[in-house]
Parts: C-alpha cells; structure tokens; sequence
C-alpha cells in the first residue's frame, strides 16, 4: 500500500510547460477583449444616466430639441462621454410626448483582423420617464402614428 502511495506521487507532476502556455494565452485573449470592450460599455452606463438626469427634469416637455440635445451634450461633457453617442441622439416629437433616442454601433478592432461590434439602442419616452433606457419604440412607427 504504502508503495502503491510513493509511486501515484511521483507521477502527480503537475501541469505541463503547454498546459500553462494555453492557460496565460487565454487569460491575456480574456485582458485584451475587457480592456477593448470596458471603455464602451462604461461610456453606454453614462448614457443611461444622461437620459435619466434628462427624464427627471419637469421642463422636459417644453424644451426644444437644441435644448435636450445641449443638456444631455453637458453630461455628456461632464462625465467624458465622447464619439458616437453624443453624435447619435435624436429627438422625435409626437403628440402625446416625445422619444429622446440614442441608438449607435462602435466597431472595436480586437486582433489582427478581427473586430467587435456592440450596438447600444436607448430611448427615453417623456410620457413615460419611469421605463427610461429600453429600447421600447421603433421611431419609424412613432413618427408614423402620431
């Protein structure tokens, strides 16, 4: 028995100089896509933020869309937000309320010829502040019923 024990230890080696290289491999593939992919996602929070600052203004109704746009462009400003989002929101009036949308796609190259699309769609209801930041209206359809 006691043996048996000695020899299964000798052959317990641990892992294998290829074992580790797979293992660092992945974990440098797992670094690079979070420090290519965080900027974006931190930078889509911010815009959450923005529309719900923008939702919680009781003025919201009467302002014009130069004035949402320079509000949401001054958190935007405050908070380092830069690029697409701040050059993709829309306002679309209707009768009942208007829709605050900023729907963007950033395309990140990730390595050699590979590259990561995220699409972020958020939408801001003024008839309904409370459900801010889904995507819940096509404006096509919006502008189209009203």
């Amino acid at each position: 028995m006691g043996s048996k024990l000695n020899l299964s230890l000798q052959q317990q080696r641990g892992m294998s100089y290829w074992g580790w290289l797979l293992i660092i491999a992945m974990l440098g593939f797992a670094l690079t896509c979070v420090s290519k992919m965080a900027p974006a996602y931190l930078d889509a929070r911010y815009v959450n933020e923005g529309l719900k600052t923008l939702g919680q203004n009781p003025n919201l109704e009467e302002m014009t869309t130069g004035q949402i746009k320079k509000e949401l462009n001054r958190f935007f400003l405050v908070n380092n937000v830069r690029g697409e989002p701040t050059k993709s929101v829309q306002v679309v009036r209707g009768a009942k309320g208007s829709v605050v949308s900023i729907n963007y796609e950033l395309r990140q190259p990730l390595i050699y010829n590979v590259d990561v699309v995220m699409k972020f769609n958020k939408q801001l209801d003024t008839a309904k502040p409370e459900l801010c930041c889904d995507a819940l209206i096509d404006l096509e359809q919006f502008r189209k019923r009203d």
